[in-house]
């Protein structure tokens, strides 16, 4: 249940941990940006998918409508700091 909820932010650690990772071992070469770019895009599409998967599953209870606002809620928020952690990466010469 914990999981489905903190949804969100387990994508963007899992995301942040990832590109901490490659920036002490992998340095800055063409692969680690194509490591970082890869990471990024699946961390960004698995939030994607489950924000659409749980707009389109009904509620069937009141405490099932509020953990559904409160995970997607993190959803929509994680979107920004993957984003935001990918780019110096992905724009650096």
């Amino acid at each position: 249940r914990w999981a489905v909820l903190l949804a969100g932010l387990l994508i963007w650690a899992l995301h942040f941990f990832a590109l901490y990772l490659i920036a002490q071992f992998a340095g800055d070469g063409i692969a680690a940006r194509l490591a970082v770019g890869l990471i990024s895009l699946t961390c960004l599409a698995g939030a994607i998918l489950l924000l659409v998967r749980s707009r389109r599953a009904a509620p069937e209870a009141e405490f099932d409508h509020w953990r559904r606002s409160f995970m997607q809620t993190g959803l929509i928020l994680s979107l920004s700091p993957i984003l935001w952690q990918a780019l110096p990466a992905l724009l650096a010469r």
